[in-house]
């Protein structure tokens, strides 16, 4: 008698995808939250994420949160990390900085002279003077690094590493 079971007793082993689909299901993850579990066959597992990242977005863009600039002049590992937070929700945050910015702009110009410089720094100290700001950015924050773990969630999906 054979016992097909992993050693661990949680059912079934897990199915191992194609290296070539996980990287697929990782890239589509990050693009727009839950649809790399959907591509793996995870589908409520995949809507449940969408409902719960892009939820957060929202909630963080009706309170003003704040999209990161990178800026070179101040802590330029801290304000690079804020847009690597900002930037993990995929095209949403791409689709807020064209609403709020006019333009896909994740920096402040180098030269403080630019009109661009000027402009992006007003609208960022706008959003800022809400007092829900804070809450807000912290909102966009999470729903960003949420999204980048669950793309190693998708990882071990479709290495076979986890159900």
């Amino acid at each position: 008698m054979t016992d097909e079971s992993p050693a661990d007793g949680r059912g079934a082993a897990p199915r191992s995808w194609p290296v070539g689909l996980t990287a697929v299901a990782v890239l589509s993850g990050w693009l727009f939250p839950g649809l790399g579990h959907i591509v793996l066959g995870r589908v409520r597992r995949g809507i449940f994420f969408a409902v719960l990242v892009l939820g957060s977005f929202a909630l963080g863009m009706a309170h003003e949160g704040r999209l990161a600039l990178r800026d070179e002049r101040g802590a330029p590992i801290l304000s690079a990390l804020q847009v690597v937070a900002n930037a993990g929700v995929g095209l949403p945050d791409l689709a807020a900085r064209v609403g709020v910015y006019g333009e896909v702009a994740y920096a402040l110009p180098g030269d403080p002279r630019e009109a661009a410089y000027g402009e992006r720094l007003r609208i960022l100290r706008d959003r800022t003077k809400s007092i829900a700001s804070i809450y807000g950015t912290a909102y966009l924050w999470t729903a960003g690094l949420m999204n980048l773990l669950l793309l190693f969630d998708l990882w071990d999906i479709g290495r076979g590493r986890k159900c």
